[in-house]
């Protein structure tokens, strides 16, 4: 079962915003507060998503946890391109030839 992990919007509610959620809809979220979102992402293992101005570790959500494989992934753009590859019998995220 993979396990989606999004940042509640007080905009949205506690509606993942994740132009990835339509994919993993029928999966559950667990709500992490925006402070704790690296805190979470060292605890598990989950890579940097880039860099603050100041040079250190950039750590983003959406992430996902992928209890069939053991994988922990944040960023849209890469979570898309494993679930496209790990779990080819679904619907695609990312049709082919259409990668940036």
């Amino acid at each position: 079962m993979i396990t989606f992990f999004d940042v509640p919007s007080k905009l949205h509610g506690t509606i993942a915003w994740s132009p990835i959620n339509w994919r993993i809809s029928n999966f559950p979220t667990e709500w992490v507060e925006y402070p704790d979102i690296e805190a979470f992402s060292k605890k598990h293992g989950i890579a940097p998503t880039g860099k603050k101005p100041d040079g250190s570790p950039l750590y983003t959500f959406p992430a996902i946890y992928d209890d069939a494989t053991g994988v922990y992934l944040a960023d849209s753009v890469p979570i898309a391109q494993y679930l496209d590859k790990t779990y080819p019998d679904t619907p695609v995220v990312v049709p082919a030839g259409t990668e940036a």
